[in-house]
Protein backbone atom coordinates (compact mmCIF):
# COMPACT_ATOMS: atom_id res chain seq x y z
CA UNK A 1 0.00 0.00 0.00
CA UNK A 2 1.35 3.72 -0.81
CA UNK A 3 2.14 5.64 2.00
CA UNK A 4 -0.04 8.43 0.87
CA UNK A 5 -3.10 5.47 0.49
CA UNK A 6 -2.13 4.78 3.97
CA UNK A 7 -2.18 8.50 5.33
CA UNK A 8 -5.45 8.64 3.83
CA UNK A 9 -6.91 5.77 5.33
CA UNK A 10 -5.75 6.77 9.00
CA UNK A 11 -7.28 10.22 8.38
CA UNK A 12 -10.76 8.24 7.25
CA UNK A 13 -10.54 6.86 10.39
CA UNK A 14 -9.70 9.40 12.84
CA UNK A 15 -12.23 11.75 11.68
CA UNK A 16 -15.25 8.59 11.64
CA UNK A 17 -14.09 8.20 15.53
CA UNK A 18 -15.28 12.05 16.59
CA UNK A 19 -18.88 10.86 15.43
CA UNK A 20 -18.75 7.96 18.75
CA UNK A 21 -16.93 10.09 21.32
CA UNK A 22 -18.85 12.40 22.57
CA UNK A 23 -22.10 10.81 22.71
CA UNK A 24 -22.11 10.54 26.70
CA UNK A 25 -20.66 11.31 29.74
CA UNK A 26 -19.77 15.04 30.67
CA UNK A 27 -19.72 16.32 26.99
CA UNK A 28 -17.97 19.62 28.19
CA UNK A 29 -14.83 17.94 29.50
CA UNK A 30 -14.58 15.81 26.23
CA UNK A 31 -14.52 18.55 24.22
CA UNK A 32 -12.51 20.66 26.63
CA UNK A 33 -9.90 17.41 26.46
CA UNK A 34 -9.59 17.32 22.96
CA UNK A 35 -8.67 21.12 22.56
CA UNK A 36 -6.05 21.02 25.75
CA UNK A 37 -4.86 18.04 24.00
CA UNK A 38 -4.36 19.96 20.75
CA UNK A 39 -2.69 22.77 22.19
CA UNK A 40 -0.32 21.03 24.30
CA UNK A 41 0.43 18.90 21.36
CA UNK A 42 1.16 22.11 19.70
CA UNK A 43 3.50 23.48 22.06
CA UNK A 44 5.01 19.93 22.65
CA UNK A 45 5.69 19.06 19.35
CA UNK A 46 7.12 22.22 17.90
CA UNK A 47 10.63 21.95 19.51
CA UNK A 48 10.37 17.77 18.54
CA UNK A 49 9.80 19.14 14.98
CA UNK A 50 12.22 22.11 14.92
CA UNK A 51 15.19 20.07 16.18
CA UNK A 52 14.25 17.37 13.52
CA UNK A 53 14.18 14.27 16.03
CA UNK A 54 10.74 13.26 14.15
CA UNK A 55 10.07 14.17 10.91
CA UNK A 56 7.34 13.74 8.38
CA UNK A 57 7.93 13.54 5.26
CA UNK A 58 4.76 12.76 3.85
CA UNK A 59 1.90 14.75 5.48
CA UNK A 60 -0.28 16.88 4.58
CA UNK A 61 0.23 20.81 3.55
CA UNK A 62 4.00 20.50 3.75
CA UNK A 63 4.80 23.86 2.68
CA UNK A 64 2.55 25.04 6.15
CA UNK A 65 2.94 22.36 8.85
CA UNK A 66 6.40 20.60 9.29
CA UNK A 67 4.11 18.24 11.67
CA UNK A 68 1.71 15.38 11.07
CA UNK A 69 -1.76 17.05 11.06
CA UNK A 70 -3.98 14.64 11.10
CA UNK A 71 -1.80 12.72 14.64
CA UNK A 72 -1.39 16.02 16.19
CA UNK A 73 -4.75 17.23 16.00
CA UNK A 74 -7.10 14.18 15.29
CA UNK A 75 -5.62 10.88 16.58
CA UNK A 76 -3.46 12.02 20.07
CA UNK A 77 -6.49 14.64 20.97
CA UNK A 78 -8.86 11.63 20.31
CA UNK A 79 -7.08 8.98 22.07
CA UNK A 80 -6.34 11.58 24.96
CA UNK A 81 -10.88 11.70 25.10
CA UNK A 82 -10.46 8.11 25.10
CA UNK A 83 -7.83 7.20 28.05
CA UNK A 84 -10.02 10.43 29.79
CA UNK A 85 -13.01 8.36 29.42
CA UNK A 86 -12.29 5.03 30.43
CA UNK A 87 -10.44 6.03 33.23
CA UNK A 88 -13.29 8.95 34.11
CA UNK A 89 -14.43 6.95 37.24
CA UNK A 90 -10.88 5.46 38.30
CA UNK A 91 -9.05 5.94 41.49
CA UNK A 92 -5.99 8.08 40.80
CA UNK A 93 -3.48 5.01 41.13
CA UNK A 94 -5.31 3.17 38.29
CA UNK A 95 -4.96 5.56 35.83
CA UNK A 96 -1.21 5.87 36.08
CA UNK A 97 -0.75 2.37 34.10
CA UNK A 98 -3.58 2.39 32.30
CA UNK A 99 -1.99 4.88 30.41
CA UNK A 100 0.17 2.08 28.20
CA UNK A 101 -3.13 0.46 27.34
CA UNK A 102 -2.84 4.01 24.93
CA UNK A 103 0.33 4.73 24.91
CA UNK A 104 1.72 1.48 23.67
CA UNK A 105 -0.31 0.75 20.89
CA UNK A 106 0.25 4.09 19.02
CA UNK A 107 4.16 3.63 19.80
CA UNK A 108 3.85 0.49 17.95
CA UNK A 109 2.05 1.84 15.16
CA UNK A 110 4.16 4.39 15.08
CA UNK A 111 7.26 2.30 14.79
CA UNK A 112 6.02 -0.09 12.02
CA UNK A 113 4.86 3.11 10.10
CA UNK A 114 8.85 4.27 10.77
CA UNK A 115 9.92 0.74 9.72
CA UNK A 116 7.84 0.31 6.60
CA UNK A 117 7.15 3.81 5.71
CA UNK A 118 8.11 7.39 4.56
CA UNK A 119 5.02 8.78 6.95
CA UNK A 120 7.60 8.94 10.10
CA UNK A 121 11.52 9.71 10.27
CA UNK A 122 13.67 9.23 13.47
CA UNK A 123 16.96 10.79 13.99
CA UNK A 124 19.61 12.20 15.95
CA UNK A 125 18.99 9.44 18.44
CA UNK A 126 15.46 9.41 19.23
CA UNK A 127 13.66 6.02 19.17
CA UNK A 128 10.14 4.30 20.31
CA UNK A 129 11.45 4.62 24.17
CA UNK A 130 11.46 8.44 23.68
CA UNK A 131 8.23 8.51 22.11
CA UNK A 132 6.34 6.13 24.89
CA UNK A 133 7.76 8.72 27.00
CA UNK A 134 6.30 11.81 25.09
CA UNK A 135 2.98 10.17 24.79
CA UNK A 136 2.81 8.75 28.37
CA UNK A 137 3.52 12.63 29.36
CA UNK A 138 1.24 14.55 27.54
CA UNK A 139 -1.87 12.28 28.36
CA UNK A 140 -1.08 12.31 32.01
CA UNK A 141 -0.46 16.11 32.06
CA UNK A 142 -4.10 16.60 30.40
CA UNK A 143 -6.14 13.96 32.32
CA UNK A 144 -4.01 15.96 35.94
CA UNK A 145 -5.08 18.82 34.72
CA UNK A 146 -8.47 18.29 33.99
CA UNK A 147 -8.70 16.68 37.49
CA UNK A 148 -7.62 19.95 38.77
CA UNK A 149 -10.45 21.77 36.65
CA UNK A 150 -12.80 19.68 37.72
CA UNK A 151 -11.88 19.95 41.47
CA UNK A 152 -11.89 23.99 41.02
CA UNK A 153 -15.48 23.61 39.70
CA UNK A 154 -16.60 21.44 42.49
CA UNK A 155 -15.00 23.78 44.73
CA UNK A 156 -16.95 26.77 43.14
CA UNK A 157 -20.47 24.71 43.26
CA UNK A 158 -20.42 24.03 46.60
CA UNK A 159 -19.11 28.03 46.99
CA UNK A 160 -22.01 28.99 45.42
CA UNK A 161 -24.70 26.62 46.64
CA UNK A 162 -23.83 26.97 49.98
CA UNK A 163 -24.03 31.02 50.24
CA UNK A 164 -27.45 30.61 48.43
CA UNK A 165 -30.80 32.05 50.54
CA UNK A 166 -32.75 29.12 51.42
Amino acid sequence: MKDKTILHVITVISMGGLAFLFRKGPVKDWFLIYLLKSLLCTFLDVPVNKKKFVKYPIRYFPKSFDSNIVFLYVIFPLLCVLYNQFTYKMKAVKTIPSVFLYSTPMVLVEKWLEKNTKLVTYSKGWNSYFTLSYLTFAFWLVRLIIDGIRALDRKRNTSHNSGAVK
